[in-house]
This record gives structure tokens, sequence and C-alpha cells, in this order.
């Protein structure tokens, strides 16, 4: 179980501080939920299971951070967009909406958000983690960015050629998508959040250059930003970047944390904008967790730590989430070496 000291520690990452020790946030969702025996479909969609599978994994794995993320997808169900959900995978859009201003225009903010379907499920086992869990882990929610939104109501392709071709009309889509955001992620904090999971992996170098990134993404990341922090939420910011230009326009949007890409190394992006920011992330699960040995993870882990912790300002997490069949001896070995290497 995570300690006392937890979101005390969390506010001195934030605040470019020496913590008592590297706070311990692997992305584990769905390793969880796999390990200890649970199909997703009753995970996304009973809150009692959402609780105890939280539980569970925080004792168990001994997480300081645990976010409560079923998919991308559960808050824009109403919106008409078709979506498929497989018994043991993320649901997935399967028919996106038109890039169009009649889309626009029928959207509506509505008036009873969060008081039913899945997302209110998921408000409800927010809740009911926070009761179990108190104040020993920093209970994090997830929204995605305006950006990154219109790219899962309207699909990647279709949003960047807006982006091109009509950069007002994407505008006013990521206008209409900062509101309804902060909406949901308002009542993420209400029902018991610490922290918001801002999520823009569309904006950033897999898909747009730094000035596109500057023109189109910054104001309204950074906008949404500004309004969690407003309601009491601290902000992961996570686009999986690796591109240390991007990250250098990142850092000076007012996030809480960044989450860094696999790939790049984290000693350089420290150097760049472990001045302006609280840095995260960089572990690569796929390459870094599965094909080793224990022993392998844990020096992989070490020399990430190491690099990153001196002087404060760094939490460990990994760039994306933990597979699902990551050997268990693995992700033990990954906790062992932050406890090790993360004291100060």
């Amino acid at each position: 179980m995570a300690y006392s000291g937890v979101m005390e520690d969390i506010r001195r990452c934030i605040a470019r501080r020496v913590p008592s020790r590297v706070p311990y946030f692997p992305i584990s969702v769905m390793f969880d939920y796999h390990h200890f025996g649970y199909s997703y479909a009753r995970w996304r969609n009973e809150p009692e299971v959402m609780a105890e599978l939280g539980e569970r994994a925080v004792r168990v794995f001994d997480y300081d951070v645990y976010m409560l993320h079923p998919d991308d997808l559960l808050e824009y169900e109403g919106m008409g967009i078709g979506i498929q959900a497989e018994e043991d995978l993320p649901a997935a859009v399967r028919e996106y909406l038109p890039a169009t201003e009649r889309t626009l225009g029928s959207l509506r903010l509505p008036a009873n958000l969060g008081r039913s379907g899945r997302l209110a499920r998921h408000l409800e086992g927010l809740a009911a983690l926070k009761e179990r869990l108190g104040d020993a882990v920093c209970l994090a929610g997830r929204i995605a960015a305006p950006f990154t939104t219109i790219t899962l109501i309207l699909g990647i392709e279709p949003t960047l050629v807006l982006m091109l071709e009509n950069p007002a009309l994407l505008r006013r889509f990521e206008e209409f998508f900062l509101e309804f955001n902060d909406r949901v992620a308002r009542l993420q904090l209400e029902a018991g959040a610490q922290a918001l999971w801002l999520g823009d992996c569309v904006a950033t170098s897999h898909f747009i250059s730094p000035a596109q990134y500057e023109e189109h993404a910054a104001e309204f990341a950074a906008a949404s930003s500004r309004r969690i922090r407003e309601a009491g939420g601290i902000v992961f910011y996570h686009g999986n970047e690796k591109s240390i230009p991007h990250l250098a326009l990142m850092a000076g949007l007012g996030f809480d944390a960044i989450n860094v890409g696999e790939g790049v190394d984290i000693g350089e992006v420290k150097r760049v904008i472990g001045g302006q920011v609280c840095i995260m992330g960089n572990l690569d699960p796929l390459h870094d967790l599965q094909p080793r040995s224990s022993q392998e993870v844990g020096e992989v882990v070490r020399e990430i730590v190491e690099t990153a912790k001196p002087g404060g300002g760094y939490l460990f997490c990994t760039g994306e989430g933990v597979p699902h069949n990551t050997p268990v001896e693995n992700l033990q070995a990954m906790h062992r070496a932050v406890r090790t290497y993360g004291k100060y």
C-alpha cells in the first residue's frame, strides 16, 4: 500500500523540489484486471468491480498513483459515434461522425451529463475507490485534451485535413470540447479524483509539427489544464512525446507534469525542460518489461530513475500501458528498482 505522505511528495515533485522518495506510477490497468482474473467487460461496467480491483492492485503492487481509465470513449458514447467493445478489449470507434458544420451544430452540452451510461458508472467507481483508498494513494481520473478529442469523434485523418483546410471549423470544435471536457473533468474531481490524466496523443510529433502544435493544439490543452487546476486537480499531461522541440513547447503551458515518451533520452529531457515542469514516463512497457529478465528490468529502471531523479521534479511512470501478459516478476522487479533507487 502507498503511504500517508504520497500527496505531499507528488506536490513536491510538481514544484520541482525533492520528495521523500520517487512516487511510483505504472499505467497498469490492463495488466491488473488480467492478473486478478477480471474480465474487461465486467471491470468497465461495474463500479464495485472497479473499486475492488483498484484496491487489490494498490495493496499487492504498492502503486502510489492509481488511474481509473477504462478507455477513451466513455463520455462520448452519446454523441452518435459507433462503438464496438469486445469482451476483453477496450472500446474502439467503429464509425466516426462527419467533419462538417452540421456535425458541430448537432453537438450539445447535456444538462444531465454524468447521470447515466458508462460515465455515471465511472464516477461511481471513482467514488468507491476514494472511499476504499482514502488519501494513501493519488487517485487519477482521465480526459482527452480538445485536439485529440476531435480525433476520437471525427477520426485522425479528417481532423488533420480540417487543420489544413478549415482551421476555423477545427477551432470551433475545440471550443465545444473544451467546455464539454471541462464538465467531465470536474465531475471526476467531485467524485474523488485528485488528478486528471490529460491525454493528447494525436497532438504530438507522431502527427503534427511543433508549429502546428503551437497553432492548433497548445492553446486548448493549456486551457484544459488551467481549468482542471482551478478546480483543485493535478494535471498529468500525456502524449507519449519523444520530440524535444514539442516537449519544449509543452513545458511552458502550465501542466503539473508531462509524461515523456519511450526512446528519448530522459537526461536530455530533464536538462531541457526540467527547470520548467515536472517530468515522468519514458519506460517502454512493450520492450523494457515483456522480453527481458527481471534482473534486466531492474537495470533499465535503475538507469531511468538515477538519471531523472536528481534535484527532484520527477515521478516514475511508464510511457504507455503495461501489457496484460507482462510477467508478474518483471512488474515486481520494476517496483523494487523504483523503491531502491528512488530514495533521496
